[in-house]
């Protein structure tokens, strides 16, 4: 259905790190009373252990895309249109989760 709306690529992988995060913005942004259906599905296999180093280099790659969300422009955008109930669960679950650490 993204397709339909001009895709969810983004032109360099350095900016933006978190892909189906902005297809999700840009997703709300466009409105029209539409919402997003969430699933989740469990996959269960075998686990593998984890080194401090790895599991370091994945969580700074998280925080750092959500760095770059706080200055994108979808950011700021969302931020005047959401409601305050979903402006502070979207601050919580984003940027916020990072600077309450």
């Amino acid at each position: 259905f993204m397709m339909q709306q001009g895709g969810v690529s983004k032109a360099t992988k350095t900016i933006n790190l978190s892909e189906d995060i902005y297809a999700g913005m840009d997703f709300t942004l466009r409105g029209g009373g539409r919402q997003i259906r969430h699933c989740e599905y469990f996959h269960l296999a075998k686990g593998r252990d984890m080194g401090f180093n790895a599991v370091l280099g994945f969580f700074s790659k998280l925080s750092s895309g959500t760095g770059e969300q706080l200055l994108s422009r979808q950011t700021f955008r969302l931020g005047q249109v959401l409601h305050l109930p979903e402006a502070m669960a979207f601050y919580y679950a984003h940027a916020g989760y990072y600077l309450t650490q």
